[in-house]
């Protein structure tokens, strides 16, 4: 097992260690509850200690809509929680990137392990990768805020798996509402995923995650970069055949779509791809003065 897929599986226990649940039936309150992890957690999951940014995001919007109850209340409590939410996946995003959609996030894991089915393999349409600024917009930030509801997290295959089936299989103390249509539409949501995920590289991710929208578009700002000699590389295609998210990284390093896994400097036979800490910005930085 390679160093990312033991990373991968100590953070999913790190974010969801809470297995006394089984026999409390308790679901986890305490003040872990209130920080936000830097991937795709579901917050209702009983194993989880941590928040969700995408889930605590909505919430503030649902705060800000004015639509709960004390509503000039609501309103201050939704801007103090929309720029804690704002200021720690920026402060991620300004540090690695989308580096955590690569080392850390449960649902990404899941991803990777179901593509190794052997099933036709098929690459995911251009447009498609757009998706995910249109969750990000419609359904984190546009639905809340006029609707007072979070879309999202009803319709999230994560929170479908985390929460909805694990709490259906282990309900807590005091039972759970009868399962009605709108449960069963969540769980056939996140069987399409699941066959998805056997198909093609990562499709949640680069197709339908918001989170990794927002972390992606602090690539090329944050610290930590991927950079490409092109000198050395001959543009062979190695990189592509192992990137979990199928991108061509010599032709775009700061791509929003790079998971920052760095599968891809593994593979180069010629020891092109480098990265680190703004090393190599600092380096050509002082190469440009120099000239």
């Amino acid at each position: 097992m390679g160093a990312r897929r033991i990373t991968q599986a100590l953070a999913a226990l790190a974010i969801n260690p809470y297995f006394s649940y089984f026999s409390s039936r308790a679901i986890y309150q305490g003040g872990l509850k209130k920080v936000c992890i830097p991937g795709l957690n579901c917050y209702a999951c009983p194993l989880t200690v941590f928040s969700c940014p995408i889930g605590s995001l909505q919430h503030s919007f649902r705060l800000l809509s004015g639509r709960l109850s004390g509503a000039k209340e609501q309103v201050v409590k939704g801007l103090s929680a929309l720029m804690y939410v704002l200021g720690s996946v920026g402060l991620v995003g300004t540090v690695v990137g989308r580096m955590p959609c690569g080392w850390i996030c449960p649902f990404g894991l899941l991803q990777d392990l179901l593509y190794k089915i052997p099933v036709p393999k098929m690459e995911l349409p251009r447009l498609i990768r757009r998706g995910r600024y249109l969750v990000l917009v419609a359904l984190v930030i546009v639905a809340p805020l006029f609707t007072g509801v979070s879309w999202f997290s009803r319709l999230c295959p994560v929170g479908s798996l985390e929460g909805g089936v694990v709490l259906k299989l282990a309900p807590p103390t005091g039972g759970l509402p009868t399962a009605g249509w709108f449960f069963w539409f969540k769980v056939a949501i996140l069987v399409g995923f699941l066959v998805w995920f056997m198909f093609s590289k990562r499709p949640f991710c680069r197709a339908a995650c918001p989170l990794g929208a927002v972390l992606g578009l602090c690539n090329p700002l944050s610290f930590y970069r991927l950079e490409v000699d092109e000198d050395r590389c001959d543009a062979c295609g190695k990189c592509r055949r192992v990137c979990p998210v199928d991108i061509d990284i010599f032709a775009d390093p700061d791509s929003p779509e790079c998971i920052r896994c760095l599968e891809c400097r593994r593979a180069c036979p010629r020891g092109a791809i480098s990265a680190g800490f703004a090393r190599g910005r600092q380096e050509k930085a002082g190469r440009w003065s120099e000239g």
